[in-house]
């Protein structure tokens, strides 16, 4: 369905949206950059074991089941993005506060479990924000999104040498400053909509159920799930082994700088496989990048298997926001982005988190090699779809 932009919104060149857009994913991965590396070592500094750590992960995903379908149904209904961003990016930044008021294991849930379900809609509504003005200027998602990646770079790099410096109670500090940050951002985001128009719910329903949708979800689920144990253990992981925090840093950085290599020919590269054979490229590289980091912590080979990240993660995010792209309509997208974060990855990741942390509290990297196991069944359901969806619309 064809964008309805408020006049000024409208009078915005291709670039100065553009612009603004690449702001949001900047300051988005400026906090994902600090948060996805050093949170689990914050959350260590208060006491918390791999477990607890595991537990409020997962906490953090199963809250945003709900909370982002129906965040996100209501910015359809309404054809708008910029809103709900302001709202809640606002709402995440007060609730992040009451971490440092928290005790027990509990306080930390119900904290985590508030900041999940704010935060959780704000990349799907930012990335159907991206997708429509795509659709109707000449921007491309990659070439957008790739500033994202730069951003998480500098901010694992300034993470870890911050970490060499300061104790760790600055983590919580500096992501307080992102969040803030991103808020203001959102204050300048093109205020692009999607015309307005009820949508029912039984249309919803119907993509939910459609058997490619669900095998899409299923694919792009086991594949960014088996991201979890070098997600939430990469850094403990790294620094039990002896490998330094500014060393870490670098090879966060050196996985997104792959990511961003990939971005930046994102729409050729989809054009010559296609979602499909994304999700297998995607699966074969989390193999062998999970069976070696199981194997090994020498830095030679952590540097030269973070490279694939852009594979691993990259390919495969690439492939579901082209599928969404093309096989959902315009005025479900921002609901298919939800359904996609909420429920085929974060219910994913709410159910392997607290299986993670006993693996790795009992067998440390060993507990990669369950990640090799999502990577193949994931490479499975991509072949599955490569042969059953024709590159159509899949519900009207």
């Amino acid at each position: 369905m064809a964008s309805s932009d408020p006049p000024q919104a409208a009078a915005l060149s291709d670039s100065s949206v553009g612009v603004r857009l690449s702001l949001f994913y900047i300051f988005f991965f400026i906090n994902a950059g600090i948060y996805m590396p050093f949170w689990p070592v914050w959350l260590e500094s208060r006491g918390l074991g791999p477990v607890e750590i595991g537990l409020l992960i997962a906490v953090g995903r199963f809250a945003r089941v709900i909370s982002s379908p129906l965040i996100a149904y209501g910015a359809d209904r309404r054809g708008n993005r910029r809103a709900p961003l302001l709202i809640l990016t606002g709402t995440t930044t007060v609730i992040f506060l009451l971490y440092l008021y928290c005790d027990p294991v509990w306080q930390y849930a119900a904290v985590a479990a508030a900041v999940g379900a704010a935060w959780g809609t704000i990349m799907p509504l930012g990335d159907s924000l991206a997708i429509v003005n795509t659709q109707t200027r000449s921007i491309q998602y990659g070439r957008v999104r790739l500033w994202g990646s730069v951003s998480f770079i500098l901010a694992t790099l300034a993470g870890g040498k911050m970490l060499e410096f300061w104790p760790e109670s600055a983590i919580f500090w500096v992501l307080m400053v992102s969040f803030v940050s991103l808020f203001v951002v959102c204050l300048i985001l093109p205020d692009t909509r999607v015309e307005p128009a009820p949508i029912r719910m039984s249309g919803i329903w119907r993509l939910f159920v459609h058997p490619l949708f669900a095998l899409f979800m299923l694919c792009s689920a086991l594949l960014q799930t088996s991201h979890l144990v070098v997600y939430i253990f990469g850094t403990l992981h790294w620094r039990a082994s002896g490998v330094s925090d500014g060393m870490i840093g670098v090879l966060w950085a050196i996985g997104v700088v792959a990511e961003i290599a990939l971005f930046a020919v994102g729409r050729q590269f989809v054009m010559r496989f296609g979602p499909g054979w994304l999700f297998v490229i995607a699966a074969l590289a989390g193999v062998v990048r999970w069976t070696m980091l199981a194997d090994s912590t020498a830095v030679p080979v952590l540097i030269a298997v973070q490279t694939l990240h852009g594979l691993t993660f990259g390919a495969a995010h690439l492939a579901a926001m082209a599928f969404i792209a093309d096989a959902i309509p315009a005025r479900l997208s921002a609901t298919a982005q939800s359904l996609h974060g909420s429920v085929a990855l974060s219910v994913a990741a709410g159910v392997v988190a607290p299986i993670i942390g006993p693996l790795y509290e009992e067998y440390g990297g060993g507990a990669f090699h369950a990640m090799t196991i999502l990577s193949l069944a994931g490479g499975i359901c991509g072949i599955l779809l490569q042969r059953r969806w024709q590159g159509r619309l899949i519900v009207d």
